[in-house]
């Protein structure tokens, strides 16, 4: 599941944004905007998926998206919440065209704009550009 969802964000910086990715190690030290849809697989297996990207990638994006040179908080928000739709919505329609454990997803909501110290079960950050997007996965039962 967590390879799908990588997939689908490092698709998501080649198609939506333009931009090359890479895996990196270590989780970013900097404030990120954190949104999160549970999942549930053909099992039942319950998770919640997080996308947290950090404030100057999400700026591009909201200007990419949104055409506005400056976005305030709550523009934001919004968009992390488009961000985490797209990315895991793709992953949804990659496992399900694989045929590998395919899952159901729910709505996106918004946890903080923070550091990301969510415990979690697996992680992956990718640098796109300067900038990081996170995605992480925790079993919820």
């Amino acid at each position: 599941m967590i390879d799908d969802l990588i997939t689908a964000a490092q698709n998501f910086a080649q198609h939506q944004l333009e931009a090359a990715s890479a895996l990196l190690h270590d989780l970013p030290e900097v404030r990120t905007l954190i949104a999160y849809i549970d999942i549930t697989d053909q099992a039942g297996a319950a998770h919640r998926a997080y996308v947290a990207c950090d404030e100057a990638l999400m700026r591009t994006i909201a200007s990419l998206f949104l055409d506005e040179e400056e976005s305030d908080e709550v523009t934001l928000r919004d968009v992390s919440l488009e961000v985490a739709n797209m990315v895991i919505g793709s992953a949804k329609v990659i496992s399900e065209e694989r045929g590998v454990n395919p899952f159901s997803i729910t709505t996106p909501h918004f946890v903080a704009f923070e550091r990301f110290d969510l415990p979690c079960d697996t992680t992956a950050v990718l640098r796109i550009g300067s900038d990081t997007m996170l995605i992480a996965l925790k079993e919820l039962r």
